[in-house]
């Protein structure tokens, strides 16, 4: 055998991973990068890798035949009932939990703030995990808008920078966090800037794209599109979502007792954006030079300007730019840039 031959990845047993809301835009892209996991060949042999994941796939409304790729087992859950969770937890006893459920669109949280709130925060999803598999790790998926975006020019917020939500999606989601500190052993929690990244792979997505999409769409476009310019973020692509979260399914166990048991809580919260912060307007001309489109559709203008009923739906923070270096660190690389994540796509 060869000086570059191995025949094992040496990742330890198998492991069950659940990922729930696998039927949205994240989950997807999770879903298929453990799935791929099992087929990477290793060393010199011809075989494929030893088996590193069992992968439980769980959908809301969608079928998951129409969501889960084979490779993985769907199952279908109620994300606000307890009962409907802890019954594929107690079947399948998952080791890893990567939770991606949320009703991630500011303006249906707050035309439905019940449902909201049952399904953002957690409290079935928590409670199920304690009474069930309370051994079990959480990665959670929170998100940027925690923060209230009132901070001065250049500064960045961090994982210990105060949080005050301004909307009902910003709201639930650190409801969620609160609960999961107060109430779990194994937990990380990773507050995601606006994800960007290529078309979703499979159509039975709810979301057929990102902002990169969305903005692509406008460039194209004859006439102008409004860009606002108050609002940065830290924009992350997804496959450095992906990338971040396999990194805790891989190592948080391995370096629990040397590292994450003698943490405090906070410091298991990690912002996960990108490596630059750019304004909306920003975004789209990186996006422009990037694919070499015109300019021209770019109308840079703050949000209170605009014309357009669903500019003023809720309330949007202004700047909340994140240091995500505590993730650069661990993972010994940066997320891509808004141009990189660009042409990724």
């Amino acid at each position: 055998m060869g000086a570059h031959c191995s025949p094992r990845l040496g990742l330890g047993p198998t492991k069950t991973v659940l990922v729930t809301g696998a039927s949205g835009y994240l989950g997807m892209f999770v879903v298929d990068a453990l799935v791929k996991a099992n087929t990477v060949k290793y060393g010199c042999s011809t075989k494929t890798s030893e088996k590193r994941y069992n992968v439980v796939a769980a959908t809301g409304s969608v079928n998951p035949k129409e969501a889960v790729p084979e490779g993985a087992i769907g199952v279908q859950i109620d994300g606000t009932s307890y009962e409907s969770i802890k019954a594929v937890l107690a079947k399948h006893k998952p080791t890893v939990i990567v939770n991606c459920m949320a009703l991630t669109n500011p303006g249906a949280c707050m035309d439905k703030p019940d449902l909201a709130e049952a399904l953002n925060a957690c409290k079935s999803l928590v409670s199920a995990i304690k009474d069930t598999i309370p051994g079990a790790l959480l990665i959670q998926v929170s998100t940027d808008m925690v923060y209230s975006g009132n901070i001065k020019p250049g500064d960045l917020h961090t994982n210990k920078y105060p949080t005050k939500p301004l909307n009902k999606y910003g709201m639930t989601k650190k409801m969620a966090e609160d609960n999961i500190m107060a109430t779990l052993k194994h937990f990380v929690i990773l507050r995601s800037s606006a994800i960007v990244g290529p078309k979703p792979p499979r159509a039975s997505c709810k979301k057929s794209g990102t902002f990169l999409q969305m903005t692509i769409n406008e460039l194209k476009k004859e006439g102008k599109s409004p860009f606002f310019k108050e609002e940065k973020r830290s924009f992350v692509y997804v496959r450095d979502c992906v990338a971040n979260i396999s990194f805790f399914v891989d190592k948080y166990f391995y370096h629990y007792n040397t590292k994450y048991e003698g943490q405090s809580k906070q410091e298991r919260v990690y912002c996960m954006g990108g490596k630059v912060s750019l304004s909306r307007d920003k975004f789209a001309e990186a996006v422009a030079d990037a694919l070499e489109l015109s300019k021209n559709a770019i109308d840079a203008m703050e949000r209170k300007e605009c014309k357009y009923k669903w500019a003023h739906k809720y309330a949007s923070p202004k700047d909340i730019s994140m240091d995500s270096s505590r993730l650069f660190a661990l993972r010994g690389r940066d997320n891509l840039s808004v141009d990189e994540s660009s042409r990724a796509s």
